[in-house]
C-alpha cells in the first residue's frame, strides 16, 4: 500500500488544480493585497463525510497557496506573509494591479523591501502538556534534539515511547511540547511532518 500511495501523491503532484499562478496579485479572507509566492497540492489527511462534500484520505482536494502581502486595501505598503487554501484567492483588478505596479515602479525603495520581506508564513503548532520532573525533562530534550530534520507524530511517539505516559491534563502539566509544521508538508501516506520539537517548563511566578 505505501507504493501505491507515493505513486498517487506523484501523480496528484503533477498539476494545480486552481487558475491562480506564481505572481500573481490577489484577495483572500486576511485584507489586502497578497502576491502569489508558492503554490502546494493539498491532500486530504482524514475521510470526511458532510454537507453534501466527502473524500478520502489522500485525495487531492485542492491547493495551497503561500501569500505576501504588499498593500492593505487602501493600497498602504503592509508587509506580512500568509497561508491559504486557493480557494479562498481571487485576482485583483486590472485597475488595482496597475496601481501596484505604479507604485513599485516609482519607488525602488517599496519594491526592495517587499522583495527582501519573508516568504513564509509561520508554522502551524500542535502542542502536548507533559508532568516530568526536572531529570525527565532533561533527559527528553536531550532525546528530542537527535531527532531528524522531519517527522509524523507516529515516528514521534515511537521514538519517544517511555515518555508518551507523562502526557498529562494542562492543570496538572509542568512541561509542554510544541511541535511545528507547515499544511503542505505530508508524507507518503498522507500525515503531516513535523519539525523542531521543542519542550518549555511551564512558568507559574505569575500565580504566586
Amino acid at each position: 500500500m505505501g507504493l501505491f500511495h507515493i505513486f498517487q501523491k506523484q501523480e496528484k503532484q503533477s498539476f494545480p488544480l486552481t487558475t491562480i499562478k506564481v505572481g500573481d496579485w490577489v484577495t483572500q479572507y486576511s485584507a489586502g493585497y497578497w502576491k502569489v509566492i508558492s503554490i502546494y497540492p493539498k491532500f486530504a489527511d482524514e475521510d470526511y463525510n458532510y454537507n453534501g462534500k466527502s473524500w478520502k484520505r489522500g485525495d487531492r482536494i485542492g491547493d495551497w497557496v503561500v501569500l505576501k502581502k504588499g498593500f492593505t486595501p487602501k493600497m498602504k505598503p503592509s508587509n506580512a506573509c500568509d497561508l491559504a487554501d486557493a480557494q479562498w484567492c481571487k485576482p485583483v483588478s486590472e485597475e488595482i494591479l496597475q496601481s501596484i505596479q505604479a507604485m513599485f515602479n516609482e519607488d525602488a525603495k517599496l519594491r526592495q523591501k517587499f522583495e527582501k520581506a519573508p516568504n513564509m508564513p509561520k508554522p502551524s503548532v500542535a502542542s502536548v502538556w507533559l508532568a516530568l520532573s526536572d531529570e525527565q525533562a532533561e533527559s527528553f530534550s536531550q532525546l528530542i534534539l537527535r531527532f531528524p530534520e522531519k517527522f509524523t507524530l507516529e515516528q514521534f511517539w515511537i521514538r519517544c515511547a517511555d515518555y508518551r505516559k507523562y502526557i498529562a491534563d494542562p492543570s496538572e502539566a509542568t512541561h509542554i511540547l510544541y511541535l511545528y509544521s507547515y499544511l503542505w508538508e505530508i508524507s507518503d501516506n498522507f500525515d503531516p511532518l513535523h519539525f523542531g520539537p521543542e519542550l518549555k517548563k511551564l512558568d507559574f511566578s505569575h500565580h504566586t
